[in-house]
């Protein structure tokens, strides 16, 4: 997957499309596939940074943003939160087919004594 970077204001230091990529390769370990990632970088009036990460993925677009005195925080921030964001996204449905199976168990199973209510 190519990340495409964007900077505004300021050039990008040589080491952080490298720190990047690190970054993305993290979530192969959660099955989550990209089609496109976006990062926009710009530098503000009041010597902040602000990072906005942009991602479309099988789990659908998700955004987040950070914002720093310094640059590499900025990135990790907006990072965390894109992590935090993905992950939530990726188990929620799992959180909801437990719920929905114990809901129908209790349905169909007479708790004090283990026997099917449906014959």
């Amino acid at each position: 997957m190519k990340i495409k970077i964007s900077t505004r204001d300021f050039e990008l230091p040589d080491y952080l499309e490298e720190h990047i990529e690190n970054m993305f390769s993290k979530f192969d370990k959660f099955k989550i596939s990209f089609t496109s990632i976006d990062v926009f970088m710009k530098f503000e009036e009041d010597h902040k940074f602000m990072v906005e990460i942009a991602t479309k993925s099988n789990l659908g677009q998700t955004d987040s943003n950070g914002e720093s005195k310094e640059l590499m925080e900025g990135v990790n921030e907006a990072f965390s939160r894109l992590e935090r964001l993905l992950i939530k996204k990726k188990e929620k449905p799992l959180a909801h087919r437990a719920e929905h199976a114990k809901a129908q168990k209790e349905h169909l199973v007479d708790e004090d004594n283990d026997s099917p209510l449906i014959d």
